[in-house]
């Protein structure tokens, strides 16, 4: 990531709906978790600061019946790339049955009152949150329950190992990595060592620094869990030109130039595509244009269609001269020729690098600029039939419906400089 980036997070609660604001081109990371983690977030903040975004959700978040009502308010619509969660301290701890429905129950001792979320409610809750987050499209990582010394009040020493049990199978079922806490932590003599505070569940600053320690070796595994680089800085392996067999070079107008793959002005290339297919993904890449210049990514390309091979994701000098008659729908973040983007799109101008993101899930489709989702659509929707309808594209019955396809770099013989092409498939669901 680029030095001295200007990062902010603002969380701003309205009606007990959280709103992240972030920076253009960090990947962002959310921790759900009860005290704990709001223990260990802040240096989990500074030991990935200049490279992700990490922010916790509001508050509390207590046990796994209040992330049953608060979840999606929590993941809002942000695009995550990692959700770090745990929940267990709070399903196990006993507490006064007349605060069952409150979002924090009311604790007191053991044999006083019962637990606030029996055992099997718990794995049975921790399945449904699991397969919602699952539909964020982040990478997850669940975070073990950390050990209950004696003493500590209203919960049973130990108790959290048959709680972790139950989520341990549950992340098993549903291919979920673990982050084991609670191995981390130890025995009892070795919780107080690192950290643990005596006959309490919480953790001096050095502790938490400690156990925000293997948050950031989970979140970085996860990071790049899943993720491929169609373009590995060095070549153009995987990649052919357009309608040519597998092996045929591309042409002299692309050439990697000091780990960037460079499109030379006037130069011959002709379109490029991936040698893979893809149905479901996401697809984030940074590029820059030269002043003027004009070029597009592509994607669901087909090779049956060689007059309308895929859907453009434009990529555009938006202010100058040479297209300043052009409508909204054929400049930058387009779905080119058919719907535009936002107005307010947060382009950086001719000579800076933009971050572009699409995401196709299902007959969904995002198309997303420096951070903002500025384009949503759905395949073969009313709005996409009549934006191909008032379309060069109105010749072609099935533009605009989804199809798997390769990805595609244009080549419209104007400068333009990719440094990253990373793409993970999704589940269409």
């Amino acid at each position: 990531m680029r030095q001295g980036l200007k990062k902010r997070v603002v969380w701003a609660a309205a009606c007990g709906i959280a709103t992240a604001v972030f920076a253009a081109d960090l990947p962002r990371v959310l921790i759900i978790g009860d005290s704990i983690s709001i223990g260990y977030t802040p240096h989990v903040k500074a030991a990935l600061s200049n490279r992700m975004e990490v922010v916790h959700a509001p508050g509390n978040s207590a046990a796994t019946v209040t992330g049953l009502k608060r979840l999606e308010q929590w993941i809002g619509s942000t695009p995550w790339q990692v959700i770090h969660f745990n929940f267990g301290l709070h399903d196990m701890k006993t507490i006064d049955p007349a605060t069952t429905d409150s979002d924090m129950a009311k604790l007191v001792p053991v044999g006083k009152g019962r637990p606030w979320v029996p055992l099997d409610q718990y794995e049975a809750n921790l399945r449904l949150l699991v397969r919602r987050l699952k539909k964020s499209g982040a990478a997850l990582v669940w975070c073990a329950t950390t050990p209950v010394p004696e003493g500590a009040v209203g919960r049973t020493p130990g108790g959290e190992v048959a709680y972790n049990a139950a989520a341990l199978r549950v992340m098993r079922d549903e291919k979920v990595a673990v982050n084991d806490l609670w191995s981390f932590v130890g025995p009892p003599d070795k919780r107080l060592a690192m950290g643990g505070r005596p006959k309490d569940v919480h953790y001096t600053d050095a502790g938490s620094r400690a156990l925000a320690g293997e948050v950031v070796k989970a979140v970085e595994v996860a990071l790049k869990a899943g993720w491929i680089e169609l373009f590995d800085g060095r070549s153009l392996a995987g990649w052919r030109p357009y309608g040519k067999p597998s092996g045929t070079p591309a042409g002299e107008g692309w050439q990697v130039e000091g780990g960037l793959l460079h499109k030379r002005p006037g130069i011959r290339g002709g379109d490029i595509i991936t040698e893979r297919i893809f149905n479901d993904f996401e697809l984030e890449w940074e590029w820059r244009l030269a002043k003027d210049a004009n070029n597009g990514v592509k994607y669901c390309v087909t090779e049956k269609r060689p007059g309308a091979p895929g859907y453009e994701y434009q990529m555009l000098d938006d202010s100058s001269p040479r297209f300043q008659n052009l409508p909204a729908k054929s400049l930058t973040a387009s779905f080119y020729e058919v719907l535009a983007p936002a107005a307010d799109k947060p382009l950086k101008p001719a000579g800076e690098w933009n971050l572009s993101r699409v995401v196709v899930r299902g007959e969904r489709v995002e198309h997303w600029l420096n951070g903002r989702n500025v384009l949503e659509y759905t395949f073969g929707s009313e709005a996409v039939k009549a934006g191909v309808a008032d379309s060069k594209f109105k010749k072609y019955p099935d533009f605009g419906s989804k199809c798997p396809g390769h990805i595609m770099l244009t080549d419209h013989q104007d400068e333009a400089w990719y440094r990253r092409i990373s793409l993970r498939e999704l589940n269409g669901k």
